[in-house]
């Protein structure tokens, strides 16, 4: 597996290599060794923590990977030689591991082949002044639609599109959101579909939800399509605060019924359909003590959440309700992200990235990274699935062998049965303990 975070500490980029069973928080035995894991350092020079990466995304069409960055440009990194020369430091790694009287000379050595394996190819400065005070513009969100469009978003209501990453070094094509004043921008969602991608939808602190209409000519204006209103009072008459962290279109949302749900700072999930009108269909607490969500993410059909107490769950879309937990997690989950569906990848600021499989909510990569990280992508998994697209055998944290089709086959709900026969069990066995020793007991009396 192959996974890059955006290292919040030092500005740079690292690039993981781990099989599946990796769990650097566990020492290593002669029973259960450790297995090889590779971390290299890219993009450092010049970068620094006031000039951090805010947001990875993957390029559909060519896997590349954008970022955008506090001092306000958006870089395009080359992946194709981390992809293509796996083999070839696997090698060189276990040429130096043999070597340990020439350590420091081989290790200068591949940090400069290494910085080239993940070279600028594309890079926009400038875009917006560099962020000097808090009340400044700084990027919220980098998406790619469908039609492979990079769309860039501030807090401030700015949207750069740009029709693919290669022309970044040109102008964007620049559009001015409708915000009233002291209002700013949290969370930014493109609508799917090919079809309707120039409706998008955004939100804030004080900032309700609208959707907007991006116009096809670029001296046009974004036009208004909807606007939400606030739920309504609590039982004290006191208003409810708005503060949206992130929003997410439904599936089956379309232009004449849009269909979308608004995670607020409050732990609440609110769903809107526009048919039914502006207020929120519902609004479900789906955190605990009303802790604040961080992010989410769509993972398959079900949404995952994560806030600032290390909580991470997915939770039922129509009902709100916790469907499972991803145990493991330490303060802060600032970024979520969703590989095929199959993994979910973590990262946070207790200094560790986790991979969990999506059916098993097995932590199947566990290393720490030694940075505080805001943004993870998973670029690359080769054992998870084989080439008959199920999955295969893979190695679990414990160290142990398992064959995931049994494992597939098998629902949660027969697991649990399972459980509840083997409790079954040792209390019918407690329970003939103790008639027995009654027994003898009466036997010795008498």
């Amino acid at each position: 597996m192959k996974l890059i975070i955006a290292c919040e500490d030092t500005g740079a980029i690292k690039v993981i290599n781990a099989v599946h069973g990796t769990d650097t928080s566990k020492p290593s035995t002669d029973d259960a060794p450790q297995t090889p894991v590779t971390i290299t350092t890219h993009a450092s020079e010049n970068n620094t923590r006031k000039n951090k990466i805010l947001q990875l995304v993957q390029s559909k069409k060519s896997g590349n990977i954008i970022a955008t960055r506090l001092n306000g440009s958006v870089e395009v990194y080359d992946i194709s030689k981390i992809l293509k020369e796996e083999q070839q430091l696997n090698k060189e790694t276990k040429k130096n591991d043999d070597d340990n009287n020439n350590n420091n000379n081989n290790n200068n050595d591949d940090d400069k082949s290494l910085v080239d394996l993940l070279p600028l190819i594309h890079e926009h400065k400038d875009i917006i002044p560099e962020l000097t005070e808090k009340e400044g513009e700084s990027f919220i969100s980098a998406l790619i639609d469908d039609n492979d469009r990079l769309i860039v978003t501030t807090n401030k209501g700015s949207v750069f599109i740009w029709s693919s990453e290669d022309e970044i070094t040109q102008d964007p094509i620049k559009f001015i959101l409708p915000l009233n004043e002291n209002e700013s921008i949290e969370s930014f969602q493109i609508h799917p579909g090919k079809d309707n991608i120039n409706y998008v939808a955004y939100g804030g602190k004080e900032t309700d939800l609208r959707i907007v209409k991006l116009p096809s000519d670029i001296n046009g204006k974004p036009e208004i399509v909807f606007k939400a209103k606030n739920v309504s009072n609590s039982r004290l008459e006191l208003r409810v605060p708005i503060h949206i962290k992130k929003i997410l279109f439904d599936k089956s949302s379309t232009p004449e019924n849009f269909k979308l749900y608004t995670f607020t700072l409050w732990g609440d999930m609110r769903i809107y359909e526009s048919k039914l009108g502006r207020k929120p269909r519902s609004s479900i607490l789906v955190l605990p003590k009303k802790a604040p969500i961080i992010n989410s993410i769509w993972l398959g059909n079900e949404f995952v959440v994560c806030d600032n107490t290390g909580i991470v769950v997915k939770v039922n879309p129509e009902s709100g309700s916790q469907i499972s937990k991803f145990k493991g997690q330490i303060g802060t989950t600032q970024a979520l992200n969703n590989f095929n569906n199959s993994i979910l990848a973590t990262t946070g600021s207790d200094r560790y990235i986790r991979a969990y499989d999506n059916q098993t909510r097995e932590c199947i990569v566990k290393v720490f990274v030694g940075t505080q990280s805001n943004a993870i992508l998973i670029i690359q998994d080769n054992e998870s699935l084989n080439n008959d697209g199920k999955r295969g055998k893979k190695i679990s944290i414990s160290g142990k062998y398992e064959n995931n089709n049994s494992i597939d086959s098998k629902t949660e709900q027969e697991n649990e049965k399972e459980e509840s026969s083997d409790e079954e069990e040792l209390w019918n066995k407690l329970e003939s303990n103790i008639t027995q020793r009654r027994k003898r007991r009466k036997i010795t009396l008498v």
